[in-house]
């Protein structure tokens, strides 16, 4: 049996895309946008000789069915394409591979939890025999103190039994396991596709800087200097030509006193907070410049419930990640809201850039 699979012209919007050749014993991981990674991952299952993604039954009663039931069901549908003899393979080896007792088979799905009904998802897809197999986000339901065991046990058979799998994940520890590479696809575009280490250090889309934590803009590099669209906020570069500039979450300072004493350079802006959110132990802003000349839109943490701060200093108090907004998150909430002007200074330092080619 052939040791790659071609990954050229897979359709995405209407459109052929290239994701190169899969290799037999690795994984390819696809994040982004989830209808469209849907859309090329059931693009790559309808090639020859691929099994296609489990899905589970949706509706009022359809989740009454036996696991039995729909495990033929799959596996049926799995020869069609994969061209194994499937439907005739005795699935418990698979189960038990993937820590399910044979005994699951009558149980009903409905009486399944969401982590058996991952290891379900993977126990069907192994049992096909299929060389190359499909996952839509196969690891999304699992709880994070079991998920890494079961994504690690996943990647380990794959590895060991020379298969290979397209797989879609907006999870960047899921990716941890695609060692064929991560393709980010956002807006029905391939916006980038390369190793994991290359799709978060250099991200091109707004996901994979959302998960590393950093804004992303369009630059410009010219005459040793980087300057971002129109505004004043500049730094040293050896770069030339058009950039992409990632800027951390941490790397600003905010305060509601335009002459904080705090603030150390002249490139101090104006912004307003346009939206507040949670984001794991942190509380986040998003800031919109009042003169997008002088400033950014950035993303920014104001406190960290964690209790760690980047900016020690005497005046801060637990989490306090800018003392310029409030010396306690009591004081934080009460001072930030929504609408509220904040003054912004940019740690230039911070500043990543890299080509747009």
């Amino acid at each position: 049996m052939n040791d790659e699979l071609s990954l050229a012209g897979l359709q995405l919007d209407g459109r052929e895309i290239d994701l190169g050749r899969l290799r037999a014993g690795t994984m390819l991981g696809l994040m982004g946008s989830p209808d469209s990674t849907t859309s090329v991952v059931l693009s790559a299952a309808a090639l020859p000789n691929v099994a296609p993604p489990p899905r589970f039954p949706t509706g009022r009663r359809s989740g009454r069915s036996r696991v039995r039931s729909w495990m033929k069901s799959y596996l049926r549908e799995a020869d069609a394409g994969s061209g194994e003899a499937a439907s005739a393979a005795d699935p418990s080896a698979a189960l038990t591979a993937f820590g399910l007792r044979s005994d699951v088979l009558r149980r009903r799905i409905d009486d399944l939890d969401a982590t058996d009904r991952a290891r379900l998802a993977l126990a069907a897809t192994w049992a096909s025999g299929a060389k190359w197999l499909t996952l839509i986000d196969p690891f999304g339901s699992v709880p994070g103190h079991l998920r890494t065991g079961l994504r690690g046990r996943f990647a380990e058979l794959v590895a060991q039994e020379g298969r290979g799998v397209v797989f879609s994940s907006n999870s960047l520890t899921d990716h941890a396991i695609a060692e064929a590479g991560v393709a980010d696809i956002e807006k029905d575009q391939l916006v980038a596709f390369g190793s994991l280490e290359q799709i978060v250090t250099e991200p091109r889309g707004s996901l994979p800087a959302e998960l590393s934590g950093v804004n992303v803009y369009s630059g410009l590099a010219r005459k040793g200097w980087l300057s971002i669209g129109h505004s004043a906020v500049r730094a040293r570069t050896e770069l030339d030509g058009k950039v992409f500039v990632t800027l951390g979450w941490r790397a600003a300072l905010l305060s509601l006193d335009e002459h904080d004493p705090a603030f150390t350079s002249a490139t101090v802006f104006e912004t307003i907070v346009t939206g507040l959110r949670d984001r794991g132990s942190c509380l986040q802003a998003k800031l919109s410049p009042v003169d997008t000349e002088m400033g950014l839109a950035l993303d920014v943490d104001l406190a960290d419930l964690a209790g760690v701060t980047d900016r020690p200093t005497d005046q801060a108090g637990f989490g306090v990640l800018h003392p310029g907004l409030g010396a306690t998150i009591t004081e934080l909430r009460a001072n930030v809201k929504v609408g509220t002007h904040v003054f912004v200074e940019v740690d230039t330092s911070a500043l990543h850039a890299y080509p747009v080619e």
